[in-house]
C-alpha cells in the first residue's frame, strides 16, 4: 500500500512540476499574469511555492509540509482565477487528489509498517 501511495504522490508531484514550470518562463504565462494584474514577483512566488510543495509532497518524510504548501498555492491560485471571473476546475481536481493521497499516506504512517507475508516453502 505504501508503494502505491508513493507512486501516486510521485505522479501527482511530477505532473504538477511539469504543469507549473511554464509559469516561470513562458512568455504567454508572463503576459497572462500581467493582464490579470499580477506582478512578476507574485507569479514567481506562487510558482515556487507550488513547485516546492510538489517536490516535498512526493516524499513520505516531508509529505505534510508539501501538502500544506500545495494546498496553499492552490487556494491562492483559485482566488486569483475567481477574482478574474475564471473557473479553474483543474485546481479543484488537484486539491481532491492531493487530499486523498495525503489522508491515505497519513493513515498508512499511523498504522505503521506491516509484516510481509511468509513465503511458502518448496513442495
Amino acid at each position: 500500500m505504501r508503494t502505491v501511495l508513493a507512486s501516486g504522490r510521485g505522479l501527482l508531484g511530477g505532473w504538477l512540476i511539469a504543469a507549473t514550470m511554464p509559469l516561470i518562463e513562458s512568455t504567454h504565462a508572463i503576459a497572462a499574469g500581467s493582464a490579470e494584474g499580477l506582478g512578476d514577483s507574485v507569479r514567481i512566488t506562487l510558482a515556487t511555492l507550488e513547485l516546492s510543495g510538489a517536490a516535498l509532497f512526493a516524499f513520505e518524510s516531508s509529505v505534510n509540509i508539501g501538502a500544506w504548501m500545495l494546498l496553499t498555492s492552490f487556494a491562492v491560485a483559485a482566488s486569483i482565477h475567481l477574482h478574474n471571473r475564471q473557473l479553474a476546475w483543474w485546481l479543484g481536481a488537484y486539491t481532491v487528489a492531493a487530499l486523498l493521497l495525503w489522508c491515505a499516506t497519513c493513515r498508512a504512517l499511523r498504522d505503521g509498517p506491516t509484516a510481509p507475508l511468509p513465503l511458502p516453502l518448496g513442495r
